[in-house]
């Protein structure tokens, strides 16, 4: 009785929330690539030939790069980076203030533009907008609609999916553990029927897959609830709450007599900025928006995963060091927090894990697939049974029953 009631809740919210988990997989599968596919597209214009040994001063760089997004200041940075022959980047982005149903329609202007830092010239400005993966972001996001409509529908697809892979494994668990048990449970039999085939695509790749898709899943609602943001504080520190993200607020102070410095206050926090990550990928810098503000830095430390972000604040004018917050002063579970979007798409284990991240995706968007099929065919011999004549054909002229061969069974 009890798996019945759990097949008949797997079967239903399978049916509800299937179109959608195969849309997020599919999205999410041609979003895992993201990075290394952009890299290689826009290699023309993300790095230059470094023609002269001295590059712009930050001013100068700052003030091209905000005329090439037709900004007047860059409020997401300028990001610079340790690779001497790559350009310099920033983005601009403008939400819609008309309120909108789709993601289209919820942005105003979202672009990047790319900066020679040794000439001052513009490489490309590219329009994020239409790219091809911030589309398939937004797909996965918010299904192509605005975030108040579609993130609910995909966050409680997403929960009902976990439910999905849990009942799952309920309906999975063998009866008996023999050796005939074990191969129904964990081998596919390729030569059978394709109704087994199909079924054993659902039942056992979908029991093989489990733990990678649970975790995706989870990690995947961190957006969407507290709740998952203080398991994985839980699990780095025991402690299941949220970190307290209070800092020591710090200021700049305004000199009591004019500064006659050689470089600007921006040109020393770069300088300073390197100086303490002289390993970083890359660091943005952010100038501030009044007199007391500072000059903060986004420290990326590696180009192939966002974990490992470390954040400073300058003397708007000094540019000296006021505060560093590193990724190494923080506890297990702040990390663990950090890392939660690369652990979702698999970049937290380089390029394998991003290929086992493709697979789960791939078998994720499988399961309601194989699952309708299942389910449809059962429904249509069902139908077809109910319409064959049954066992008994009619009655013989000596008044007895008169049974059916198999072959006329097999025939109506």
């Amino acid at each position: 009785m009890f798996k019945k009631i759990i097949l008949f809740l797997h079967r239903w919210l399978g049916l509800i929330s299937g179109l959608v988990v195969l849309v997020l997989s599919i999205s999410g599968a041609l979003f895992v690539f993201q990075k290394e596919f952009t890299h290689w597209l826009r290699k023309d214009v993300m790095y230059v030939e470094q023609t002269q040994r001295q590059r712009l001063s930050m001013e100068e760089m700052y003030a091209r790069t905000a005329d090439a997004l037709e900004v007047p200041a860059l409020y997401y940075g300028l990001v610079t980076y340790k690779d001497e022959n790559q350009a310099w980047s920033a983005f601009s982005y403008i939400p819609n203030p008309e309120p909108s149903w789709t993601y289209f329609g919820a942005i105003k202007e979202y672009k990047t533009a790319y900066v020679n830092p040794y000439t001052g010239e513009t490489q490309a400005v590219i329009d994020e907008e239409k790219d091809f993966f911030q589309i398939m972001k937004g797909i996965h996001w918010s299904l192509l609609l605005s975030t108040p409509i579609g993130q609910p529908i995909v966050v409680w697809s997403t929960v009902i999916f976990i439910v999905l892979l849990i009942s799952g494994l309920v309906l999975w668990w063998p009866k008996k553990w023999n050796k005939a048990g074990k191969q129904k449970s964990f081998k596919v039999k390729w030569g059978s029927t394709w109704r087994r085939v199909n079924y054993d695509l659902h039942n056992v790749v979908g029991f093989y897959a489990l733990l990678l898709a649970l975790i995706v899943g989870f990690t995947g609602l961190y957006w969407a609830f507290p709740f998952a943001k203080k398991t994985l504080h839980f699990l780095g520190t025991g402690e299941f709450k949220l970190p307290d993200t209070q800092t020591t607020k710090v200021q700049s102070t305004p000199p009591a007599a004019p500064r006659d410095a050689a470089e600007s206050p921006l040109e020393v926090a770069y300088k300073n900025g390197w100086e303490e990550f002289p390993d970083a990928y890359s660091i943005a810098f952010i100038t501030p928006r009044d007199s007391a503000g500072t000059i903060n830095a986004i420290v990326r430390g590696s180009g192939k995963t966002y974990y490992e972000r470390s954040e400073m604040k300058f003397d708007q004018y000094t540019g000296e060091v006021l505060q560093i917050d590193a990724y190494e002063d923080k506890n297990a579970g702040e990390k663990l927090l950090a890392m939660n979007y690369d652990i979702h798409v698999g970049a937290i284990g380089g390029i394998p894990g991003k290929i086992l991240a493709l697979l789960i995706c791939i078998v994720s968007g499988s399961l309601p697939i194989t699952g309708f099929i299942i389910w449809f065919d059962k429904k249509r011999r069902g139908k077809r049974q109910k319409s064959r004549p049954s066992f008994y054909k009619g009655i013989s002229g000596n008044g007895r029953k008169k049974k059916c061969k198999p072959s006329e069974l097999a025939e109506a």
